[in-house]
């Protein structure tokens, strides 16, 4: 009894927004092609958060085209905050490469307050909820309140023990990953096993 008590207080409750900077970006003009052409920075859009990790992008821009955009460190989480695709999803992933993104995304750097994978896992664990609380139905396309949300509640861990679920979570979700391509690449044409059992 004593251990679970002891466990249980090294619970605290924060505010989202006291677990790291925010940011965002916006689009180079595309009308001057030195800002894309041979580049090699990546340019994060809603497209490319599809997997919970990010390695790399559809566009990448050059040095030009990123000079008045803020390249965001390895570990930063990326979040689709206005996109279509907000009807049924909120797509989040940690970057594992320095990137830039447009104006679509919001950025959640993490600080010594909180450990990023775990801060990740808790996003896609809460998915659904967190989409039905600070979701926006616009007129033209739909959004996230992220004002808002920097303000919502949540029940954080210990370091160590946010650093512990981080790891396992993470381990599992590559394992899936792995095991998904690997499907695919022996049956390509292969249904996953939610349209299987649909």
């Amino acid at each position: 009894m004593n251990k679970t008590r002891v466990k249980h207080s090294a619970w605290e409750q924060r505010k989202l927004g006291d677990f790291g900077s925010f940011g965002g970006g916006h689009t180079p003009s595309m009308a001057n092609p030195a800002n894309y052409n041979g580049g090699s920075i990546l340019w994060v859009t809603s497209q490319d958060v599809k997997q919970h990790y990010l390695d790399d992008t559809t566009t990448k821009i050059t040095e030009a085209g990123a000079s008045e955009l803020k390249l965001y460190p390895e570990g930063s989480l990326v979040m689709v905050t206005r996109s279509g695709i907000l009807r049924h999803t909120l797509p989040i992933a940690e970057l594992r490469k320095p990137s830039t993104v447009n104006q679509d995304i919001r950025v959640i750097q993490p600080n010594s307050k909180c450990i990023g994978p775990w801060l990740l896992q808790h996003f896609i664990v809460h998915n659904e909820s967190l989409l039905r609380d600070y979701g926006k139905t616009g007129t033209t396309v739909e959004s996230v309140d992220f004002s808002k949300m920097k303000e919502m509640p949540l029940l954080a861990p210990s370091l160590p023990e946010q650093a512990a679920i981080g790891t396992f979570f993470s381990r599992l979700d590559r394992l899936i990953t792995l095991h998904q391509r690997a499907r695919n690449t022996t049956h390509p044409h292969a249904l996953s096993p939610e349209k299987e059992a649909a």
